[in-house]
């Protein structure tokens, strides 16, 4: 089963399993990666959030016609944030790319039960939490966080501003990566695999 897009331009959907990274100036890009892992009525999104805190991203969710109790929550900003009726693990930095897979996991859980459920992901942004760790521990945790992406159906969307990075880092954080999609004000042009025209 594939994962259904309307903001994307050329792209209808994208395969079941796959990560795609959104590349572009971060402006567009974030708000691309809440377009495209805005939820149909029979799946979840999980937001992991390192720029905008939790109610800013329930709020741009609900504009696209998300139910809260179909989104969850990781904020990364260590900012308070209370949003009833959505569940929001905090962390306090960026960089706890440990307790990111942990609050990820235990958010999976809660979703399931003993179930699979069809799944969005969107981090943003991944500039941000490379501000934070090294690029190695950054590489690993990518690998690790798509492979599971991957073995769970689900589909991942991540933000990446290449301004912010040396070509190396964008390089090295590219390949872990099924597609990317390029984004700037004169529209979006994607390579890889895993999509539907």
């Amino acid at each position: 089963m594939s994962y259904r897009v309307d903001d994307l331009q050329a792209i209808s959907s994208f395969d079941s399993g796959v990560s795609l990274l959104l590349t572009g100036p971060s402006t567009l890009t974030d708000e691309v990666v809440l377009d495209v892992v805005t939820p149909e009525a029979d799946e979840r999104v999980i937001v992991i959030t390192m720029t905008t805190g939790a109610e800013t991203v329930v709020k741009e969710l609900e504009r696209r016609g998300v139910a809260r109790d179909q989104i969850g929550i990781i904020d990364c900003t260590n900012a308070d944030s209370n949003v009833e009726g959505v569940p929001v693990r905090q962390l306090n930095s960026p960089g706890d790319l440990t307790g990111i897979s942990l609050e990820f996991a235990k958010l999976l859980d809660q979703d399931s039960g003993n179930q699979s459920v069809r799944a969005r992901v969107g981090i943003i942004s991944v500039s941000t939490a490379l501000m934070y760790t090294e690029l190695r521990a950054m590489f690993r945790f990518l690998h690790v966080f798509t492979a599971r992406i991957r073995s769970g159906g689900m589909f991942g969307a991540f933000s990446l501003d290449p301004t912010m990075h040396e070509e190396k880092a964008h390089n090295t954080i590219r390949a872990v990566f099924d597609c990317e999609a390029s984004i700037d004000e004169s529209g979006v042009s994607i390579a890889g695999t895993g999509f539907e025209p």
